[in-house]
């Protein structure tokens, strides 16, 4: 059994799940299908021993969250998109079979309503790359201490060591796309969740109190909007479909670190909060950074936009180290208390999913062990899945399959 805590994120119609040298990306195809891709982690930069440190490890969590997972969430969305766009090139009665065949709940091809409209859903998703995922570590866990013997298929050999390009499959504008779409949506986050906070906290309490009750409120009114937000967009049908997919993340990898095998059933025992999870570092992030502000007191005004902006690394790595550390420890009652609010946020930010959606999370989970070069728990259930290729599935002819590993024809084995 692999001695790594893996983490993951939803996309549209997907789920990626990271490792410690690899990820995996495992997407429902709108024709029913499972494919999947892998890229190494270990290879530039994050491959140096430094990045793992203590504070540091944190804050590239954070950028391979928002920047891979921002990449991968707009190829989900592309995929999709993709396909309702060639469903209503064939006519009405077309779209109706492809979303039938993706899971036969309206998946996000049809609540897109064509290209533009699932890259637009996406905008509206990126604030949440942070939300949807339980990040990992490097702590042994529980489902370490010998669950039995397990198996690797011999056919399933982990990728090769090159990432894939980025911008294969979407055309030349697309890094540039993705680096646009980040910049909006970090802009969009700084702006609403730190900066606004601050505005109405000096426009109201303000006016009275410059000390705590100032940094105390704006808190309060950072948590307020921060629950207002998840509650509006959680609305949308799309949105609650990706958060049945952060649901189906969360139940795989507890049954991964519970050492039973990784079946469908396995993972309906688990429910779908998890202590790791990127919506429990935010709540953290929330309540770290009310005392943080509270140590920078007073500043003029420009400063105190300026201190709100420069802290949100040091609020990050101190948070990412207090997750790690609950998760550690999560026996203690009083742990489990102190880190209830964010398990409480989860209830917006997962649902139960389907078994099809499971599915999809025990394809990623187990693509990212043998990407790492771990054994899969025997009895998991091996589902038929396929690699994701940019010529036949994102619509770039003459590039090759994504993942790399096996054949880009027929079904394999997910494992």
């Amino acid at each position: 059994m692999a001695r790594y805590h893996y983490g993951g994120q939803a996309l549209i119609e997907g789920v990626l799940m990271r490792g410690r040298d690899a990820l995996a990306v495992a997407l429902r195809h709108p024709d029913g299908s499972i494919v999947w891709a892998t890229e190494r982690l270990d290879l530039g930069l994050r491959a140096r021993r430094a990045m793992r440190l203590p504070f540091v490890r944190g804050l590239v969590v954070l950028y391979d969250t928002l920047v891979t997972g921002t990449r991968w969430l707009v190829r989900s969305a592309t995929l999709q998109a993709l396909a309702a766009e060639e469903a209503e090139r064939k006519g009405a009665s077309g779209a109706g079979g492809v979303a039938g065949a993706a899971g036969g709940a309206g998946g996000a091809a049809g609540g897109a309503g064509g290209a533009a409209g699932t890259l637009l859903h996406s905008i509206v998703r990126l604030p949440l790359v942070p939300i949807l995922g339980a990040a990992s570590d490097e702590t042994p866990g529980s489902a370490d201490a010998g669950s039995g013997s397990s198996y690797t298929d011999p056919d399933a050999r982990p990728p090769e060591p090159e990432a894939p390009g980025a911008e294969e499959g979407l055309g030349k504008g697309y890094a540039v796309a993705v680096g646009g779409m980040l910049v909006v949506a970090l802009a969009f986050g700084v702006g609403i969740f730190f900066l606004l906070p601050l505005f109405l906290a000096q426009a109201t309490v303000g006016r009275v109190d410059q000390g705590f009750g100032l940094q105390l409120s704006e808190g309060l009114i950072r948590v307020i909007i921060f629950i207002g937000y998840l509650l509006l967009v959680s609305r949308a049908p799309d949105v609650r479909r990706t958060f049945q997919y952060h649901g189906a993340e969360h139940m795989s990898i507890h049954t991964l670190e519970a050492g039973d095998p990784l079946t469908v059933a396995a993972a309906r025992k688990y429910p779908t909060a998890h202590p790791r999870c990127g919506t429990e570092f935010l709540v953290v992030v929330l309540i770290i950074s009310i005392l943080a502000f509270a140590v920078v007191g007073k500043l003029s005004p420009v400063w105190l936009v300026v201190s709100r902006v420069l802290l949100i690394p040091v609020i990050a790595a101190v948070s990412y180290e207090l997750l790690q550390l609950g998760a550690r420890h999560r026996s203690h009652a009083l742990v489990r208390w102190l880190w209830s609010p964010g398990i409480w946020v989860q209830m917006i930010t997962t649902s139960q999913p389907s078994d099809d959606m499971i599915e999809v999370a025990l394809v990623s989970l187990q693509r990212a062990l043998v990407a790492d070069g771990n054994e899969i728990p025997e009895g998991s259930t091996v589902l038929a899945c396929r690699p994701l290729s940019a010529a036949a599935d994102l619509g770039a002819g003459g590039s090759e399959a994504v993942g790399g590993a096996g054949g880009a024809g027929g079904s394999e084995a997910a494992s």
